[in-house]
């Protein structure tokens, strides 16, 4: 293809924010010439970074025909619809297509449903989301660190002591567990003196009183007046002691169930791959790791998440749990994993997981969603993970849907180059 095919090419994008940002500079680095339409207070962030791109822009929204009409719509050959809202996103394609009929689309849309909705009911349209976009990506990251891993092309790193095993106390669960034995002692010495009894019997006679399950069988009706103010005393603190714990017990027992159903439980075996975070991109990532032979381990906070059923139904374990905290770690066995993917919508949890499983594997391979792509570019410059920006691989995969046109062009951008990064010793 010569230039002048290429700068042929009449693209809108809608968008001026960072996924906006990178679908213009991948479209004008391939010769395409492109109008932005972008809000006022999006121009007021990011005007300076789109200068830098050469290409012009337009402030209004892409819902209004006549700023549409303004941006170039009417001699474009493909609208980009890249905003962060699916509603503003869907309005805007269908007044593009009230206006012209047979423009290309490129739509960004996070719902599935109404995803699937538009490829449905519209010609001539492209629905993506960036997570869907990116997910072959991690997934691709995660298969070479995985074959690094089990390569050898890592050092060797001194195998970490695990800490002394403790066992964590109820001191009141202990406390009143011990009590109703602390009143069991005195209590038996009293009644074999007042009730003239032998010693077993006597403690039979207590420990049917504080249980509340007396057969008659031995009782204070022919005792002493004292004798049955004591026995009285005895069946109120006898049967509160055991209420209460009968309460703590019952309660231990639902909370491990939750735990449980939870899948709050430890992870057995070695070499099973650790995905944290079970959105859009962690549910694709651990069914394509999981159709190549891998053995998934998921960890999602939110219990609310409605694709833990479908990841368990599939056969993956699941722990819901907050992949910040040392416990939830020690949990998923990342110690015995074979690598960790962390691809949470947070760039400050993603790194967190992955420098804490550095400090416990230094031969660990780990890979990393960012969203930022100066911060991406440290990590891997770092070696401190596998790591990709979630920007630069929407906007690749956006562009190169954007420079699909119907007679055949071929041109693409390149993809994002991912490095590999170094296992620090």
């Amino acid at each position: 293809m010569g230039e002048g095919d290429a700068l042929s090419v009449r693209a809108v994008v809608v968008g001026a924010e960072p996924l906006g940002l990178a679908i213009v500079e991948r479209l004008v680095a391939a010769g395409a010439r492109v109008t932005v339409l972008a809000a006022a207070a999006e121009l007021a962030r990011y005007g300076h970074e789109l200068e830098r791109t050469g290409a012009p822009a337009v402030i209004g929204s892409a819902t209004a025909p006549g700023e549409l009409l303004a941006a170039g719509l009417a001699e474009a050959d493909v609208l980009v619809l890249a905003t962060d809202s699916d509603a503003e996103n869907v309005d805007a394609a269908l007044t593009a297509r009230r206006l012209r009929p047979k423009v290309r689309l490129v739509v960004r849309v996070f719902d599935r449903r109404l995803a699937d909705y538009l490829r449905g009911t519209l010609e001539h349209i492209e629905v993506m989301s960036m997570a869907l976009a990116s997910a072959p990506v991690f997934a691709d990251l995660a298969l070479r660190a995985l074959a690094e891993t089990a390569g050898g092309t890592a050092p060797a790193a001194p195998r970490r002591r695990r800490p002394p095993l403790s066992l964590r106390v109820d001191r009141v669960l202990v406390a009143l567990t011990a009590a109703p034995l602390l009143l069991v002692i005195p209590f038996t010495a009293y009644f074999a003196h007042a009730l003239n009894l032998r010693t077993i019997d006597a403690l039979y006679f207590v420990w049917t009183t504080m249980l509340t399950v007396g057969y008659g069988d031995i009782s204070l009706r022919e005792a002493s007046d004292a004798a049955k103010l004591v026995g009285m005393g005895l069946m109120f603190v006898g049967a509160a002691l055991i209420a209460v714990l009968y309460a703590i017990l019952t309660g231990w027992v639902v909370a491990r169930r939750q735990d449980v159903r939870r899948g709050r439980v430890p992870v057995r075996g070695r070499g099973h791959v650790v995905i944290i975070g079970a959105g859009n991109v962690g549910l694709t990532v651990a069914r394509l790791l999981g159709a190549r032979g891998h053995r998934i381990v998921l960890v999602e906070r939110d219990e609310d998440n409605r694709r833990i059923s479908e990841l368990r139904a599939e056969g993956h374990q699941v722990i819901v749990a907050d992949a910040a905290l040392d416990e939830t770690l020690d949990l998923a066995a990342v110690d015995r994993a074979a690598g960790v993917v962390a691809l949470t919508d947070s760039d400050a949890t993603n790194l967190h997981v992955a420098l804490a499983v550095r400090r416990r594997r230094a031969d660990v391979r780990v890979v990393v969603r960012l969203l930022s792509r100066e911060l991406s570019a440290h990590v891997m410059e770092r070696g401190d993970a596998f790591a990709a920006s979630s920007v630069d691989i929407g906007g690749a995969a956006f562009a190169t849907a954007a420079l699909q046109p119907r007679g055949g062009l071929d041109m693409a951008p390149t993809p994002p180059v991912v490095r590999a990064a170094p296992a620090k010793p």
